[in-house]
């Protein structure tokens, strides 16, 4: 059995037995471990970060963006502080999907532009790596239809409008699907339009993709108009029709779709979603667009313990580190913040801890908050400008073009028929600059649009 203390003795007895040695193999050690940080760590932004500390300027602005709109911006010790204040009569909230699919990923510039949208803060987590990059990790429902299922319990917001006003709830859910077979059994849904384990059963839907990106080590169910029109064993990557769904089930699932689904049956999706508040089902049944981050910041004007983060699965590290942050929250009249907290420049990480985070929504008046994906992600754009980081002042740069330009515009010598024909590393294909933008890609936003 492995004793650490035995371990530990062993150790001390070979060090003081062999000093030189030891030191030569500790200095090898370091050694190597420099090598590593040097390849993985930015010192570039290691300045930046302790630079940001030693900012002195500190200001508090609020300006009115469109009526019932109002955008706050504070700056103080090298943090930037956007609110973006709503009126539940003032506007139109909802999320969308980057791509309008179910997995890739696009700037949160991409999004509000595309769909002219007056403002826009990013959503909740996703996979950012892999074939399925860009897939929600966590609730997601959009126009009344599941896009991602609810992780671990984790909370909520449930936007939907009631009276031309704009209703708003906070909770932690958990969504139950189940499949109704032919003959009158249930065999519940893992979960939806995201990679398929051992032993379970999906639902692909056609804003997920052309096709399930499925191994060929299961069975694929098309179901159009609730009737079942295709079995496909042992196959993978099927068609996910236009006007149906798939259902890819594995190990033991796959036999039992296998054994009671024939061509021709007609089966049935129940979904129940349970909030943790006791009798809220139907209310949150009733939810037009539902998105998913956690933990919960606050309810009913309380903030849960750290304990409570954990259970909700996010570690130390995560919630009492001084991270960047997205967030939203609500007031008792229903006003809605929507608030980023992050570093002046554009990739220094400095943010705030989720137990003081919780305290800057009391401290603005809000009764329940939900934290969202954030890091990297951690973005607001407002009329298409990105108000996350400090603008600089341009002034100069442009100074310096201007004084460049006589050199610039010096005859260039005609370029050889042979530079012409030299080929790039992309092969013979150009190769496109990409944009310099704050922050990842990401997987969904919350799109707000002013009411005329």
């Amino acid at each position: 059995m492995f004793d650490i203390t035995y371990l530990g003795r062993r150790c001390f007895r070979l060090i003081k037995r062999y000093p030189r040695t030891s030191t030569v193999v500790s200095l090898l050690v370091v050694f190597c471990i420099g090598i590593w940080i040097g390849r993985e760590v930015q010192f570039s932004k290691i300045t930046d970060y302790f630079r940001s500390y030693t900012d002195p300027e500190r200001s508090d602005v609020t300006k009115s963006v469109a009526r019932g709109v109002a955008h706050r911006q504070i700056l103080n010790n090298g943090v930037l502080m956007n609110i973006l204040v709503i009126s539940p009569d003032a506007a139109e909230i909802r999320p969308y999907r980057a791509l309008n699919a179910g997995i890739g990923t696009e700037s949160l510039m991409s999004l509000a532009r595309r769909h002219k949208a007056l403002a826009a803060v990013n959503g909740g987590f996703f996979e950012i790596a892999g074939t399925f990059r860009g897939e929600s990790v966590g609730a997601l429902k959009i126009d009344g239809e599941w896009v991602s299922e609810p992780e671990q319990g984790r909370a909520v917001i449930g936007l939907r409008t009631v009276n031309e006003k704009i209703e708003a709830y906070i909770d932690r859910i958990a969504l139950r699907q189940e499949l109704l077979l032919p003959n009158g059994s249930t065999l519940s849904i893992d979960g939806m339009n995201r990679n398929r384990g051992r032993n379970e059963l999906v639902l692909y839907r056609p804003h997920f993709h052309s096709v399930t990106l499925t191994m060929p080590d299961g069975v694929e169910v098309v179901v159009r108009n609730g009737k079942v029109t295709g079995i496909f064993d042992k196959h993978g990557s099927s068609r996910i029709p236009a006007d149906g769904y798939i259902l890819s089930g594995s190990g033991k699932k796959r036999h039992t779709l296998l054994t009671h689904i024939a061509e021709g049956a007609a089966v049935e999706i129940r979904e129940t979603v349970i909030p943790e508040r006791v009798g809220d089902s139907n209310l949150w049944a009733n939810f037009v667009h539902i998105i998913g981050g956690g933990p919960l910041l606050l309810r009913d004007g309380l903030a849960p313990s750290t304990q409570a983060y954990e259970r909700e699965g996010f570690d130390q590290a995560f919630h009492s580190f001084w991270h960047p942050r997205t967030a939203v929250g609500k007031k008792a009249d229903g006003t809605l913040f929507f608030v980023t907290i992050t570093a002046t420049e554009a990739g220094v990480r400095r943010g705030v801890m989720l137990p003081r985070l919780a305290e800057l929504f009391l401290e603005w008046g809000a009764t329940d908050a939900l934290n969202l994906d954030g890091g990297n992600s951690s973005m607001l754009v407002i009329r298409n400008e990105v108000v996350s980081v400090k603008q600089k002042d341009v002034a100069k740069p442009e100074l310096k073009d201007k004084l460049k330009s006589p050199a610039r515009d010096k005859p260039q010598p005609p370029r050889t028929r042979a530079e012409r024909n030299v080929k790039t590393a992309r092969g013979n294909r150009r190769v496109r600059p990409m944009p310099r933008q704050q922050g990842r890609a990401i997987s969904d936003a919350i799109l707000i649009f002013s009411k005329p």
